[in-house]
């Protein structure tokens, strides 16, 4: 499966790279032709227009990946990552740590509150208690599979058919971006954390 910037931030497949005010050209291949080159100068922040939320933030050294539509402040814990401006791959992609730290308090937090439909649901037909996946729905498995350990953002207890959220684990082997595409968590889950990401940004700008 190939994988380029910005469609390929997505759920699926990508065919070709649609222009945006950064004026990217497109480019098919995966693993060793770059996914974008930007021969201008760093242009406004764009919206990838095929994720709900994924915005490109370009400064002048680099392009910073986020799911808010105004630049972040430097090192912010709402940024998703980074890419250099020409020539990226996927490989090239650098997580921000601090941003895993905010993405798993934020699905810790949503399961308290009951954010998440799906994965109620899944706790409330479960025949017996254990524990369940919480996973990147940018790959979802068949019925009866477990997902891709990539995709596999955590696990929590589920007992006499409730998430007990106290017991939610990050998986370590998760990856934020993909050749699937980047992160976008259940229905509920994802509008929390765009939430937290807003008030982390206010927080951060004060």
């Amino acid at each position: 499966m190939s994988f380029s910037l910005p469609r390929t931030l997505l759920r699926s497949p990508p065919t070709s790279l649609s222009r945006t005010s950064c004026r990217l050209i497109p480019i098919r291949t995966f693993t060793s032709t770059p996914i974008y080159r930007n021969p201008n100068p760093p242009s406004p922040s764009s919206k990838d227009p095929s994720h709900p939320y994924l915005h490109y933030h370009p400064t002048a050294t680099h392009l910073t990946l986020s799911f808010l539509p105004d630049p972040p402040v430097q090192r912010s814990r709402t940024i998703l990552g980074y890419l250099p401006l020409e020539n990226a791959t996927l490989e090239d992609f650098k997580e921000e740590p601090r941003f895993l730290d905010t993405l798993h308090e934020a699905i810790q937090s949503g399961l308290e509150a009951g954010k998440a439909d799906s994965v109620m649901y899944e706790a409330e037909t479960r025949p017996t208690d254990g524990w369940i996946h919480i996973t990147d729905e940018r790959a979802i498995p068949p019925a009866g599979r477990i997902g891709e350990t990539e995709d596999l953002i955590g696990s929590v207890y589920v007992q006499d058919g409730k998430i007990i959220a106290s017991t939610y684990s990050p998986l370590p082997t998760y990856r934020i971006i993909t050749p699937n595409g980047v992160l976008t968590l259940p229905k509920g889950l994802d509008e929390h954390l765009i939430e937290v990401l807003r008030k982390i940004d206010r927080e951060e700008k004060k």
